[in-house]
């Protein structure tokens, strides 16, 4: 291998470069555009001199077993010879005396000028294959975030807008990875349990139905002598400042946890980080503005820490009076509570 071509294999260890059969074709152009993207994208460069990488095929008459035949560099350019996929060989639209002759050319006289020359429709012809190919994949796109397009298309089936969501709790991909159920018109619990416990990691269950005491707006409040609704027996009279309501609330339990893992659920987080603001993202992403919702975290009973003096323990938060008698490992009830009453990071 030439010393231009060491170079390259320098940047990507020196693996793939030097023994580059071991992958598909497709595979490989991948690998390259990935590793620079200093290059122009593979098929959307304005100019060949813009192209760090030149595609062509080898002459032969032989079923190969492999797609890449060789690698190597020539005037600063990267130089991927493959078997098939152009214009020779048994499978290529050419007579096969074409190849012959190429092949002869190439072996006996050394002359490349028709290899060359056909190798100018098998470089643009190939880059386009490459990049049809790489449109499609939405994990190719990825390779590039700057040219990524996939994400944006579901982005915008769920009505979101990509720009939105820069400097959000909730990573981009988590948010619309529920796109899915987030596209029907109602929302079931089973696609919200999945998605949290799909990105935290953690077990994850739902409750419906939660109990819930609704303040009522000053107006609508029952006061003696006001002509109004909400003062008049029988019609719109409510005693007290708040109804209950069980249809409009429910409950995520999240658990059995770690001592890390519930503490970062916790309004004030762990020391490695806080999923609180992710979640109420998440969760508010997924249902809406139309629903309450509370939290119940579930630490294990044998990562509960014993109450002492001293510690770096918060009272109602993570403090256990006593030590819990071993009940086939069974679950210790965290704290139950609001997360939106502790953060302002909630999102439509």
């Amino acid at each position: 291998m030439s010393e231009a071509a060491q170079s390259v294999a320098t940047t990507y260890g020196g693996v793939e470069l030097e023994s580059p059969w071991q992958y598909g074709f497709l595979a490989l152009l991948r690998r390259i555009s990935a590793e620079h993207p200093e290059w122009p994208l593979l098929g959307e460069a304005s100019s060949p001199r813009q192209e760090a990488v030149r595609i062509g095929q080898v002459p032969s008459m032989s079923f190969a077993a492999r797609e890449v035949a060789s690698l190597d560099a020539a005037e600063h350019k990267l130089v991927v010879k493959l078997f098939g996929l152009g214009m020779l060989g048994p499978n290529g639209p050419l007579p096969l005396h074409m190849t012959d002759q190429v092949r002869e050319q190439w072996e006996t006289k050394r002359d490349l000028t028709l290899a060359n020359f056909l190798d100018l429709f098998h470089h643009r012809a190939l880059t386009l294959l490459y990049r049809a190919w790489a449109q499609a994949q939405a994990t190719a796109g990825l390779d590039r975030p700057e040219a990524e397009s996939f994400s944006p298309y579901v982005a915008r089936l769920v009505g979101d807008e990509p720009d939105s969501v820069v400097g959000s709790a909730l990573p981009a991909h988590a948010r619309w990875a529920t796109a899915a159920h987030r596209v029907r018109p109602s929302r079931n619990p089973d696609g919200l349990v999945a998605a949290v416990a799909h990105f935290f990691g953690v077990p994850c269950r739902l409750q419906e139905f939660q109990l819930q005491w609704m303040r009522l707006a000053p107006q609508d409040e029952c006061h003696m002598g006001w002509a109004r609704a909400s003062s008049m027996m029988g019609q719109g009279a409510v005693a007290g400042e708040a109804v209950p309501d069980r249809q409009s609330c429910f409950r995520l339990v999240l658990g059995p946890l770690s001592l890390d893992q519930y503490l970062r659920f916790t309004p004030e987080g762990s020391p490695s980080g806080r999923d609180l603001p992710a979640l109420i993202e998440l969760v508010r992403s997924f249902v809406g503005l139309e629903y309450d919702w509370e939290v119940e975290l579930l630490v294990r009973r044998d990562a509960a820490p014993a109450c002492r003096m001293g510690d770096a323990q918060q009272l109602g938060w993570s403090t256990w009076m006593g030590t819990a008698p071993d009940t086939q490992g069974l679950a210790i009830s965290g704290m139950v509570f609001h997360p939106e009453s502790y953060t302002h990071s909630s999102s439509n």
